[in-house]
Parts: C-alpha cells; structure tokens; sequence
C-alpha cells in the first residue's frame, strides 16, 4: 500500500461514505487512477464500493480497525521489523498493528517462523513464501478472527520462544497493559509466560484510557514501539520500569 492510498483509507475512514469524483479531486489523480487505488483497497478489506462512492469497512470488521490511523500503524510495524533477525521464530498476537508488522516481516526477510493464535494474520501474509506459520489451535472469536481458549493455551505450553509481539485495548500505570475481552486475555497471558522479551505495538492514543483486564504487568514488558505523540511523562514512566521504547518516525 502506497502513501496515497494509504491517505485514502484514512480519509474514508475519518469522514465516511465519500464520492470517487471528490477523492479523485482531494488527491488530485485521475478518476482512472483513482478508481484502480479504490480496487486494491477494496481487495485488501479496508474499504467497500457502490457505485459512485467509497465507505469505510463494517464497524464489527476487523479491517475497519485496520483502518484508524492506518499510516502510524505502518510507520510502527516497520521500527518493530529492526528488532527481528532473518531465520527467528517469534510469537505474535492478534491485532491489526500486528498484521501490518507481520506483513514487514514477510517482504523484509528471507525466512521467518512466526507462531500465532490469529487466524487473520495468517490469511493477511500467507501469499508471501518468506514466511512459515505455526497457527495455534483453539475457539474462534469472529470479530477479531482470533483463536482463543483452553485449547489455546493447552498448544502453547509446547513452545519456548524469546520474542513475542503483541496490540493492547488500553493501559494502565497500575495494572499494565489491558485487553477488553477476558477470554482473550487469559490466553494471551499464556502466550507470554512462554516468551522471553515480551513486546507491545500500539499507538500513543491507547496509553489514554485503560481497558477491562490486564493481560501484562510493566515489569514483564520488556519494549514497546509506539508513534511520536506518547507524552513524555508517559515515556519517561515507561523507561523508569526498565522498558526499551522505540518511536516510531
């Protein structure tokens, strides 16, 4: 995804349903070139077609998280690709940051095994041959396309891997970082407790308000990568607990 496209879907997504004709004057491109952007866009999820109009995905689709602040999500899964080495096996957790930072991984590298519970993740790198999945079985959540559960964590328990990479829902200075479905966090702490270097991807807004459970405690986080707008108190804090933080240019 190019940076006009990448513009697109953030103009979609910000401002709705919006006339081809308007985006092909905003972005000042041919209807043309305009309607080819839209296409790729539309086969990637991250926005729909009618006639004469883009709009943004189904509020309940994972792709229309994808979505928000699509260009910091990009800018952080590229810093988080320089803490990976070609020939590791990591472990990532579902989010749409993730996807994109998985997506990095597969056009950067050779060969790397990444272990998951995300279906959708899977689906979103599985055409690139760079990459080999291990996907962890379990119950699936069909909002987030995770798999999540007993069966989950029973698979994990298999594994030992030194980094692990993962989305927040929130976070707080006391409990850490948060998710908002409880199933979902339990197995998530499983996937950890299997991990060495535990990482977070998210953006700065997240650090704003907590979610319902933790799922990782500050002195287990080992880095986060985040965009420039973290507070400096909150970076500050974050370092204080021993926490390497990588801005994300």
């Amino acid at each position: 995804m190019n940076q006009r496209q990448t513009s697109i879907v953030e103009y979609i997504t910000e401002h709705g349903k919006t006339e081809v004709h308007v985006l092909a004057d905003i972005f000042q491109v041919s209807d043309v070139t305009l309607r080819k952007d839209l296409d790729y866009l539309v086969k990637q999820g991250v926005i729909h077609r009618e006639r004469g109009y883009a709009l943004p995905s189904c509020p309940e689709d994972i792709n229309y998280h994808m979505a928000f602040q699509l260009s910091k999500k990009q800018k952080i899964a590229k810093a988080a690709a320089d803490v990976v080495r070609d020939g590791e096996t990591i472990m990532i957790e579902s989010s749409s940051t993730c996807a994109l930072f998985a997506e990095e991984l597969a056009k950067r590298y050779q060969h790397i095994n990444i272990v998951t519970n995300s279906l959708y993740l899977s689906n979103y790198v599985c055409r690139y041959p760079s990459v080999q999945i291990t996907l962890l079985g379990g119950t699936l959540q069909p909002q987030s396309q995770s798999l999540v559960g007993p069966i989950t964590k029973d698979a994990v328990r298999f594994f030992h891997i030194k980094k692990m990479f993962t989305g927040t829902d929130g976070y707080s200075k006391e409990f850490g970082f948060m998710g908002d479905d409880l199933i979902r966090a339990d197995t998530l702490q499983a996937m950890i407790d299997v991990c060495d270097y535990p990482y977070v991807l998210t953006t700065s807004d997240k650090f704003s308000h907590p979610g319902t459970v933790s799922f990782l405690k500050l002195e287990k986080v080992y880095g986060v990568v985040t965009d420039p707008d973290i507070s400096d108190e909150e970076s500050q804090f974050l370092k204080s607990k021993g926490i390497e933080i990588k801005i994300a240019e």
